[in-house]
C-alpha cells in the first residue's frame, strides 16, 4: 500500500512512521513521499535524511493547491494520505476524491478540544485550563468539517497532579510537558491506524439518527481486531518502544 504524508512543521509523527517502516513493524506499507507546504518545515529535512522523496508544494491559493496535490497523489497511485502536523485545511474536492482515505492525528480525545484554531500547544493549554484528568490523542478520517471526521482509534493519557501543580506555577512549562507526554503516544497510535487500514480492518458505516434538530447522518468507524490482530501488533510495536527510548 502506497502512502503519502503531508506535513508543515517539525515532522515528528512523520519520523515515527518512517521508523515503524524501517523497523519492519509496519508491513505492506510503502512510504512513497512527503509533501510539505512550508519552506522551513523540518519534516523535509527528516525526509531527505531518511531517503524519502519529498515535494515542496508552494501554492497559496487553496483551490490551486488542492488541484496540484490531487494530481500528485493520483500520478503516484497513493492509496492513503496521512496528515502529520499539516496546517492547511483541505477542500471538498480532494476530500471527496479520497473519502475515507485521508487520516489525521489530533493531540486530544476528540470531539473535546478540537476544531478550527485548535492545534499544537493551544490544545494542551485548553486541556489544562479545563482541569480534565485524562487527555490523549485521536486518529480520525478527514472530513469537510475540521476535526469532525469519524474517529478511527484513540489513546487516553492520564494527567497526574504534578502537571497541574506545575501548571499553577509555570503554565508554559506544564503545557510543554503535557505535549511531550501525549506526543509519545501519538507516535505509536498513528502507525497502528495505518496498519489497520493497510490490513483492510477499518470500515466506515453510516446511520441516520433522530435529533431535536431533525434527522442527522452519522458516520462511525468499525475496527476489526479479530484473530488476535491487536495482540500481534503490540508485540511488533515493542521494537519501536525500545528504539524510542534511545532518542527521547
Amino acid at each position: 500500500m502506497k502512502i503519502a504524508v503531508l506535513a508543515s512543521g517539525e515532522g515528528t509523527n512523520f519520523q515515527a512512521i518512517v521508523d515503524h517502516v524501517k523497523l519492519g513493524i509496519l508491513k505492506n506499507v510503502d512510504l512513497e513521499l512527503l509533501i510539505y507546504d512550508r519552506q522551513n518545515a523540518k519534516a523535509a529535512e527528516r525526509a531527505k535524511r531518511e531517503g524519502v522523496e519529498n515535494y515542496f508544494l508552494d501554492i497559496k491559493d487553496r483551490y490551486e493547491f488542492d488541484r496540484a496535490l490531487l494530481k500528485i497523489l493520483k500520478e503516484r497511485n497513493i492509496e492513503l494520505v496521512a496528515l502529520a502536523g499539516f496546517m492547511r485545511i483541505l477542500g471538498e474536492e480532494i476530500i471527496r476524491e479520497y473519502q475515507w482515505k485521508i487520516m489525521n492525528i489530533h493531540p486530544s480525545l476528540l470531539p473535546s478540544f478540537g476544531g478550527k484554531g485548535m492545534y499544537g500547544l493551544k490544545v494542551h493549554q485548553a486541556v489544562l485550563m479545563s482541569g480534565v484528568k485524562v487527555t490523549g490523542c485521536t486518529v480520525h478520517y478527514v472530513d469537510v468539517a475540521v476535526d469532525a471526521g469519524p474517529i478511527i482509534i484513540q489513546q487516553g493519557v492520564r494527567i497526574d497532579e504534578k502537571i497541574y501543580e506545575l501548571f499553577s506555577q509555570n503554565p508554559s512549562k506544564a503545557i510543554e510537558e503535557l505535549s511531550r507526554k501525549v506526543l509519545r503516544y501519538e507516535h505509536r497510535l498513528y502507525s497502528k491506524a495505518i496498519q489497520l487500514f493497510a490490513d483492510n480492518r477499518l470500515k466506515v458505516e453510516s446511520q441516520v439518527i433522530e435529533t431535536k434538530e431533525g434527522k442527522k447522518m452519522v458516520n462511525f468507524v468499525r475496527v476489526d481486531y479479530s484473530n488476535n490482530w491487536e495482540e500481534e501488533w503490540d508485540k511488533r510495536q515493542r521494537k519501536y518502544i525500545e528504539f524510542e527510548k534511545n532518542w527521547l
